[in-house]
């Protein structure tokens, strides 16, 4: 691997991944391409088009990877309905979910039970959940003057909502990959 970081490698894999969900080699190779050339947006559009187009089931780990692959890539807003919208996988169990809008409010910290100092004056919007062990992955952004929050997340929180009395693991916005890695390491 060569100096290559352990989410530059776990990028590269979730790609071929998601490149063998494709209905036909030509989408899957065009969605390689656009990871080669830097184009990952455009990438992440082809992907989901063709999931949509072609109902393609995916399992909720998949749907939350693509939605991560999204925000990392500043896509997340764009292209959150169509990731909601992509056909269930109803043969794999459940373990990990997209909160429902609804579930999605912005919350101040303290709500949650957050006492983070860096996190003072800023939203908690929980996002992800793992069905299996409670945690919640967070986005917490800032609420812009006019009203919305900042369109990319200041930090990730990994909480249990089944132990509120426990602090949340928190992360800069730019290690989203350690923030969903500790989600998904069920103890």
């Amino acid at each position: 691997m060569g100096g290559e970081s352990r989410y530059e490698a776990y990028e590269a894999d979730l790609w071929e991944r998601l490149a063998r969900l494709l209905p036909s080699a030509v989408a899957g190779e065009n969605f390689r391409d656009c990871r080669a050339t830097g184009s990952q947006e455009a990438g992440l559009w082809i992907l989901i088009r063709q999931l949509i187009e072609h109902r393609v089931p995916i399992s909720d780990r998949t749907r939350a990877e693509i939605e991560v692959l999204a925000e990392q890539w500043g896509e997340r807003l764009a292209r959150h309905d169509e990731i909601v919208s992509c056909e269930q996988d109803s043969d794999v169990e459940p373990s990990i979910r997209l909160l429902p809008d609804e579930s999605s409010s912005p919350v101040d910290p303290g709500r949650l039970g957050i006492t983070d100092s860096n996190l003072t004056g800023l939203l908690v919007v929980p996002w992800l959940e793992c069905l299996r062990c409670g945690r919640v992955l967070d986005r917490v952004h800032v609420m812009e003057p006019w009203g919305d929050l900042r369109y990319l997340a200041d930090y990730y929180t990994v909480r249990r909502h089944t132990a509120p009395d426990v602090e949340p693991e928190v992360f800069d916005g730019s290690d989203l990959h350690s923030a969903f890695e500790l989600l998904l390491t069920c103890t």
